[in-house]
């Protein structure tokens, strides 16, 4: 009886969520951009670390949609994930959990696992909303997984201000060529990578909105 359970429920977040995916069309008619129409194609035969901007609580579920064929993985933070009133809804989506107070390895281990099955993950590096639309400081953690398994970091920009009925525009970046490989300490490595992987979204941003 728990498995049918499971399922009735499991099938209607799924119908809820394909509802919103519509919704979500309609209301934001996003507009994927890709500075190279090979990634497009990369994006759907391998796993793939996107990372992207964050000044809105809707790049989390609107990025997803926009990339419904990719249907990537994206990680919250518990303070989100663990929310009474939608936990159920994260816990049937392809969301992982991680905690940003704590030292949390768990995301890393179900990260890579999940990378390994052929998925791509969403992340982003910021760690927290950006609230007057600057591009923060970049946490590591993205390029260490990248480290462990190897798929290519792609770096994507989310711009539009999600205004209803007006075009919300993701671009889409060419993987970043980073060599987190290379001897040397590993902490300063990806910092480094980290530093690189932000101007290049930075420098993205710039291209779009002319500044």
């Amino acid at each position: 009886m728990k498995t049918i359970g499971y399922g009735i429920v499991h099938g209607l977040v799924h119908l809820i969520y394909g509802v919103w995916t519509g919704i979500t069309w309609i209301v934001y008619r996003p507009r994927i951009v890709y500075q190279d129409k090979a990634v497009k194609e990369m994006m759907r035969k391998q796993a793939c670390i996107l990372i992207a901007n964050h000044t809105s609580h809707n790049d989390g579920s609107f990025v997803p949609q926009a990339l419904c064929r990719v249907k990537p993985y994206v990680l919250v933070t518990r303070k989100w994930y663990d929310k009474k009133s939608i936990h159920w809804l994260f816990c049937h989506l392809r969301y992982i959990p991680i905690n940003l107070k704590d030292m949390d390895n768990e995301w890393m281990d179900r990260s890579e696992k999940i990378l390994r099955k052929g998925h791509s993950i969403l992340i982003f590096p910021e760690g927290q909303l950006s609230k007057d639309g600057t591009l923060g400081q970049f946490f590591p953690g993205f390029l260490m997984l990248a480290r462990h398994t190897d798929a290519p970091v792609i770096p994507m920009v989310i711009s539009g201000g999600y205004r209803k009925f007006r075009r919300q525009r993701l671009t889409i970046g060419t993987p970043i060529q980073a060599d987190i490989h290379r001897k040397g300490r590993p902490s300063q490595i990806l910092a480094e990578a980290a530093t690189q992987c932000r101007e290049t979204i930075l420098t993205m941003r710039r291209e779009i909105t002319g500044e």
